[in-house]
This record gives structure tokens, sequence and C-alpha cells, in this order.
């Protein structure tokens, strides 16, 4: 699998072109920290690819959907596979520098873009999307970034006290609770959501946040994360999953996905009123990863 890097004297990032423009590696080399979830790639990428746990790694693109939904009744005209269409997928490589990659997936409905581009401490992504398609294109987009996460770590969400539940499994448990506080005691779950829990929590979590500064960080003293994200994307997905997905002894990563739509599928985006793309508009968007001390 061919690998690009970036590097300059703080951070250092893998992104592997052929296999969906996936970031593999976000390394600060002061701390010496390495913030993306590990694993290989799989080769399970076709049309009817589950998402799970081989190929829950790395940092994806997802578009136009994260969960599978068939949009065969609109403009799409087809079943949208899980997680969307970028995923494992070969993108062209347009620019690239030490310091910056600007790669591109295109058919012949719409053309998706992304530019890495270090700035001292900061990863800058710069998105563009086009409907190329003689119809207009609702779309849902989420940055999933998969961190790998200790239990010293700590999330933070400025000025946001609850989070809408969609998904929440505890042991072999499901709960149904479609809102819960952030950083208080929750009456649910014997612990804060804004704290990471060990892997024997056996814990799942799929949550959303409008978050009014448009940032949030994790981490711990002398090593954070901190994630800003244009006005223009209105919404934070947070995944948490800590040994409980796919199922017990699962993963033990988190997600904060800058998102466009607080859904989980295209459909549920549409009835969420995320405005399309008409014929040929072009859309643009930033999302800033810095590393802080």
């Amino acid at each position: 699998m061919n690998t690009t890097l970036l590097e300059n004297e703080r951070v250092r990032v893998a992104v592997q072109p052929d296999y969906g423009a996936r970031v593999t590696s976000l390394l600060d080399k002061q701390s010496g920290r390495e913030w993306i979830a590990q694993g290989q790639p799989s080769s399970n990428i076709g049309e009817d690819a589950a998402y799970a746990g081989d190929e829950a790694v790395g940092w994806d693109e997802c578009f136009p959907t994260v969960s599978p939904w068939d949009a065969g009744h609109t403009a799409w005209g087809r079943k949208l596979r899980d997680h969307g269409d970028l995923w494992g997928r070969p993108f062209v490589v347009e620019q690239r520098t030490p310091t910056a990659l600007r790669v591109s997936y295109a058919d012949p409905q719409f053309r998706f873009s992304r530019e890495l581009r270090l700035d001292g401490a900061s990863l800058i992504a710069r998105y563009q999307v086009e409907n190329r398609a003689a119809a207009s294109l609702a779309y849902l987009w989420a940055l999933h970034g998969l961190l790998a996460v200790t239990d010293a770590d700590s999330i933070e969400l400025p000025g946001v006290e609850t989070v809408s539940a969609t998904y929440l499994s505890l042991g072999d448990r499901f709960l149904s609770v479609p809102e819960l506080a952030w950083s208080k005691p929750n009456g649910v779950l014997p612990f804060t959501l804004d704290k990471v829990q060990p892997a024997s929590s056996v814990f799942a979590g799929k949550f959303y946040a409008k978050v009014p500064s448009h940032t949030a960080r994790v981490g711990h003293a002398g090593q954070w994360l901190e994630l800003n994200w244009d006005q223009s994307v209105e919404q934070l997905g947070i995944w948490l999953t800590y040994g409980g997905w796919p199922g017990p002894g699962g993963h033990h990563e988190i997600a904060l996905e800058p998102t466009n739509a607080a859904a989980d599928s295209l459909g549920e985006a549409i009835d969420a009123g995320a405005p399309p793309l008409a014929p040929g508009e072009r859309r643009d968007w930033r999302v800033t990863l810095t590393l802080t001390s």
C-alpha cells in the first residue's frame, strides 16, 4: 500500500492515497504520541462492504452517508454503502510537497477533494465537494477520524451541557436514552461522558452536539489534540467505544467528527434539512487539528 508522508519539526502525518486517502498516522514529535487508531487496510471494500471491526481504523472521510441507506428514489439512484463511497477507494494525487498533499476522488455524480497542509503544530484539512450531476444532490459528510486514547484522557466540548444519543450499549445491554449530560453524572452510566474509560467498561455510544465554539479537544496535561471547524459545519458527532464495539473485547478508541448534519444516514440528514448541492455547485469547508501542550 502506497504511503505518503507529510512532516515538519513538530508533526508527522501518513496518508494512503490508494485507500481512500486514509490518514494512518498523526504523530506528535514533541511528546511521541500517536493519535490515530492503528490497523491494516481491509480488502473488504466492495459495494456491499460493512465498515466493521477490521475496517474501523485510521481517519476516513464519510460521504455521502455514514450508515448504509437506499437512495434509489433520490438523485443518487442507488443504494449507498456503509460509511459512504470514499473509504478504501483510490484517490488521485493532484499536488504534493513535503508538508502538503491534495487528493481527489470523482465519479459522474460528484467530485470530492481534500488538501492536508502542515503549519507548525497544526494540520489544516481543506475540503471541496462538487455536484457533477444534472439534479440536486443531498449529502452527508463526516470526518471519521478514529483516535487512540488512554484512560488518562478527557474530552472537552466547551459550552456543551447535554448531547443527543443515537446508539448506546453497556455490557450486553442496549440502552434507549435520547439525551445525556456530557460532563456531569447522567444517571444512566456509571461514569461521565467527558472522561475516557478503560476497555473493561465494555461501552459504546454515538452522540451529537452543537458546539458553540466550533472547538473540541481530547487528551491530558502535556498531550492535547484540538479540532476547530468552520461555522458552516454545524454539528459534531462523537463516537466512543471502550471495549464495547463491535462486541465485548472490541476497539478502544474515540472519534470527534465534524459533520454537516446530526444524522447517521443520508435519509436522516435529508429529514434534518441538510442543504443539497445544486447542479454544478461547489462547497468548501475547513477543519484544523492542532497539537497543544
